[in-house]
């Protein structure tokens, strides 16, 4: 009796190997997915930017840039980051200068920008000569904005 159970232990042993090995054998291998991200060659965003500001200011309101405009010069950029300053004016003459740097995501559109005192902007190149950045300023009064420019 011991004989016969040994027996059928090794056969079911050798029936399982044996579909293990012809399953192995059958299956075909998945392909791997590359989950790198290819960075595209950064756009040249050297050059004088100008457009319009609409947004929101704590104890100002909506439209509180009405009439204003905003002049974003990039006088230096290596490769995917740029530097310049930003000259924002309305019918009175320029009422505020900053500076800043930024960086061009790995998409080539999507770029993030800080300036001086605090303010940051997070934006997409829409096109060749059209940026548009949503800027956020945490001071007191906080404010909140959507830059439109365009090259010139």
């Amino acid at each position: 009796m011991n004989m016969k159970i040994t027996m059928k232990a090794l056969l079911c042993v050798s029936l399982l190997l044996l579909g293990v090995l012809i399953g192995g054998c059958t299956t075909v291998p998945q392909e791997s997915k590359n989950t790198s991200t290819t960075v595209v060659t950064a756009p040249n965003l050297l050059g004088n930017w100008t457009g319009t500001i609409d947004g929101y200011i704590e104890g100002e309101g909506y439209n509180a840039y009405s009439g204003d405009t905003m002049t974003m010069r990039i006088t230096e950029q290596k490769g995917r980051i740029f530097s310049g300053d930003f000259v924002f004016a309305n019918q009175s003459g320029v009422w505020k200068t900053t500076t800043g740097a930024g960086e061009i995501g790995r998409d080539g559109k999507t770029l993030t920008l800080v300036q001086t005192g605090g303010g940051y902007s997070s934006g997409t190149l829409v096109a060749p000569d059209e940026i548009e950045f949503i800027y956020t300023n945490r001071n007191d009064p906080f404010a909140i904005s959507i830059d439109s420019l365009k090259k010139i």
